[in-house]
């Protein structure tokens, strides 16, 4: 009897052992490699890891950083990523090879786009040149020639290349050095080139020293949304992933709508600290917070 209850128990303890173990390796969050730039959009992502969120969704999330929206689809493949944010233009430009799905739209980014001048530069003598645009400076005879920094297949390439028609010229009438919008400041700011076309947070930087804003998109009724990106072959397989990823970035959209604006600056601070490699005070992200709300797109 005691040898029959000796292998009953332990049977029992070996059918538990597997079974927990079982459970173990079936709840374990599945690893999903993301790619962002340096954005607001990623910080939700980032706020979301912080927090533990990921992994209430079976998730594990692993967020890659790239310098431009043309670099994430166009390293896509190296990198092996699965889903992104990624602006709008770079998007579209690689629409043709049909290897993403637009699976949400992160935010609106529009009024953060900007083309950025010299407080003395004469691009800022001409304002509303072309009538239908009032808001926007500098004129053919002011632009024409010039050369601006701008990364190339970017939101901020759309906005240059819009500011030109607008005034009545193309990309081959001025001269286009494709630089990041980082080092496009620095660059600018040892008195190389005479405009640089830039998003956030470079603009934050442009506007601390003082230079001055010839067009934004608004300016230009242009709009400038990030998307949320899909690899089209791991979505159509692996749905269920695409959807818990997306109730994280809701959950943390969520949480901003309703704990407000300064429930957040630290850790938006933070996250450029920690994760951007930028030290940023509360001045510029309330401008951002600013410019989010009077876009419709406080989250």
């Amino acid at each position: 009897m005691k040898r029959w209850f000796k292998m009953l128990t332990g049977s029992l303890a070996v059918v538990l052992f597997i079974t927990f173990s079982c459970a173990a390796f079936a709840a374990a969050p599945v690893k999903l490699r993301t790619a962002w730039l340096d954005e607001h959009e990623a910080f939700l992502v980032w706020y979301a890891k912080q927090k533990g969120w990921d992994k209430d969704a079976g998730l594990d999330i692993r967020m890659l950083r790239f310098g431009s929206g043309d670099k994430i689809v166009s390293r896509q493949g190296d990198y092996q990523w699965k889903i992104a944010g990624c602006g709008a233009v770079p998007t579209l430009m690689a629409a043709s090879k049909g290897q993403f799905y637009v699976v949400g739209i992160g935010n609106d980014e529009s009024d953060l786009n900007a083309i950025y001048v010299r407080p003395d530069s004469p691009i800022l003598k001409a304002k509303g040149a072309n009538p239908r645009y009032p808001d926007v400076y500098g004129s053919a005879d002011t632009v024409r020639g010039k050369l601006i920094l701008c990364p190339e297949k970017t939101s901020a390439h759309y906005l240059l290349s819009t500011w030109l028609h607008i005034l009545g010229l193309k990309d081959e009438d001025v001269k286009i050095q494709n630089v990041l919008p980082g080092p496009a400041v620095d660059m600018y700011s040892k008195g190389f080139g005479d405009a640089v076309s830039i998003w956030a947070p470079a603009t934050y930087t442009a506007a601390q020293k003082g230079y001055q804003i010839a067009a934004s998109s608004p300016d230009c009724g242009i709009r400038q949304p990030i998307l949320l990106l899909a690899d089209r072959e791991f979505a159509d397989k692996n749905p269920e992933q695409v959807r818990a990823f997306l109730r994280v970035y809701l959950r943390v959209v969520d949480a901003m709508h309703s704990e407000g604006f300064d429930a957040f600056v630290q850790e938006y601070i933070r996250f450029n600290k920690t994760w951007n490699e930028k030290l940023m005070t509360r001045q510029p992200v309330e401008i951002k917070a600013q410019r989010y709300r009077s876009a419709g797109a406080e989250h």
